[in-house]
C-alpha cells in the first residue's frame, strides 16, 4: 500500500522499520519546542496523507518508559484529511517536589531526546465505516454495567 508523504524540512527522514517484522515505522525528531520544564513538542518534519478509510497512529517509543516522560495524549491519531506536519507532544511527571515559603517547586528530568533521535513510531490503521443505530435497550450480557474490575 502506498502512503503519500511530504518532507517538510532538510532534516526530515522517511519513516523506517527497525526490523522486517516491526509493526511500526520509526520517526525522527527534526525540531524541539520546549513549552515548559515539563512540556515539549517534537516535530518530525513530515506531512502524511494515508489512503481513504485509514488513519495514522502515533506512539511513543517503548524506551520512554525508562523516564518520567510520556506522550501527552497517550496515542496520537492522524486522520486521512489532516495535511499538517506531525508532531509528538510529551509531558513529564515531577521527580522532586518541595514547598519553600509557600512556593511549590517541581523538578523534572531533562528531556531524553535531541534533534535527529527516533522519538516515536507510526503505523497505518483501517477505519471501518459504521452506522450508529439508536435502540431503547441493549441486549443483556453476563457483565451488563459492571465497570472496572468487574470481571475478576
Amino acid at each position: 500500500m502506498k502512503v503519500e508523504i511530504q518532507l517538510r524540512n532538510e532534516l526530515a527522514q522517511l519513516p523506517k522499520q527497525a526490523t522486517e517484522l516491526a509493526g511500526g515505522w520509526d520517526v525522527v525528531c527534526t525540531e524541539i519546542i520546549k513549552e515548559s520544564d515539563n512540556y515539549v513538542r517534537c516535530k518530525i518534519g513530515l506531512s502524511i496523507q494515508p489512503p481513504p478509510n485509514t488513519n495514522i497512529m502515533c506512539h511513543a517509543r517503548s524506551s520512554i518508559t525508562k523516564t518520567n516522560w510520556f506522550l501527552a495524549n497517550g496515542v496520537g491519531l492522524g486522520d486521512a484529511d489532516y495535511l499538517g506536519e506531525y508532531e509528538f507532544r510529551f509531558r513529564c511527571l515531577p521527580i522532586n517536589y518541595n514547598d519553600t515559603f509557600g512556593h511549590r517547586n517541581f523538578d523534572y528530568e531533562e528531556f531524553p531526546y535531541k534533534i535527529g533521535d527516533r522519538i516515536g513510531q507510526i503505523y497505518l490503521e483501517e477505519v471501518i465505516p459504521i452506522e450508529f443505530e439508536i435502540v431503547k435497550n441493549l441486549k443483556s450480557t453476563t457483565r451488563n454495567e459492571g465497570g472496572f474490575g468487574s470481571t475478576n
